[in-house]
């Protein structure tokens, strides 16, 4: 006869929690457990709101390593770069276009960042031509419903005869990639369908003057909701110390260093961590150990 599982391993196979992709955004985190990977997320919420948490997650995710996608057909190239800029640090879409405090420190990051962001009429088209070089591990498509982008057709072309038909299917596509999908929408059509198809799906539902938002995520039978103060739009960075969903080993390029980790650092490529304190012009710069 077949060999039987126990009850215990079963159990401990169906509870074991999948790979996940922290958001950068510790009560979205709390929420979810991160991202799935190999699987699809639905993001809903108005346009300005949805962009910010889709451009924290794409900037966050690429950060610690992982080769990102963000396309949007409805906003330009340029306005998803500074989305992501802002993203990474918190802020809403448009905030880096009233500073540039943060420029030097934001273009650094940017530069070593494995991001590709597609925007504007013919983001699908560079969509199906990307996919065709390279699949990432995070792809975050908005304005999934735009009937003019028609995105299911543009992934479904990828699909190929994975799935049987050439169609797209939010719940087999990714996982015959061993891509993480998240998918922007503003309404709440087909909402349930959603859920009820196992879609890990979240709304983002905002009050009037922008001061609070209330998270609410459906996962399965599962429902969890929170309200949110934002201050001035700002989207809080995870504690020092926290439990975060990410990458084992992984430094973050949006987080500062601390000493402790850059010692360890330097240790583990057989260097030494030295300060240098100058002191003025005219004398040498002493160096400490």
């Amino acid at each position: 006869m077949e060999p039987r599982p126990s009850i215990g391993e079963l159990r401990s196979r169906t509870l074991r929690r999948e790979p996940r992709i922290g958001t950068g955004w510790p009560v979205l985190d709390a929420l979810t457990d991160g991202v799935p990977m190999a699987r699809a997320t639905m993001i809903r919420g108005p346009s300005e709101v949805r962009l910010q948490v889709l451009a924290r997650l794409a900037a966050w995710a690429a950060g610690e390593g992982y080769p990102t996608v963000l396309a949007s057909r409805r906003r330009t190239r340029d306005e998803l770069w500074l989305a992501v800029g802002a993203g990474g640090l918190g802020l809403p879409p448009g905030a880096l276009l009233e500073t540039d405090t943060h420029d030097a420190w934001v273009d650094a990051r940017l530069r070593v960042l494995d991001l590709r962001v597609l925007g504007g009429p013919d983001a699908p088209e560079q969509l199906d031509a990307a996919l065709g070089v390279r699949m990432p591990s995070l792809l975050v498509v908005d304005d999934f419903p735009d009937p003019g982008a028609d995105w299911p057709t543009t992934l479904g072309h990828r699909a190929g005869p994975l799935d049987g038909t050439g169609g797209f299917d939010p719940m087999e596509w990714p996982r015959t990639r061993g891509c993480a999908l998240v998918l922007g929408a503003a309404g709440m059509d087909e909402f349930s369908d959603w859920v009820e198809r196992g879609v890990l799906t979240l709304r983002l539902v905002p009050d009037p003057d922008l001061s609070r938002i209330t998270i609410s995520a459906y996962a399965g039978l599962r429902k969890g909701s929170r309200v949110v103060l934002l201050r001035d739009g700002f989207l809080e960075p995870p504690p020092p110390g926290a439990r975060l969903v990410r990458r084992p080993g992984v430094a973050n390029v949006w987080q500062d260093r601390s000493e402790a980790e850059i010692r360890s650092f330097a240790t583990a490529l057989g260097s030494e961590v030295l300060t240098q304190v100058w002191e003025d012009e005219d004398s040498a710069p002493p160096t400490e150990p």
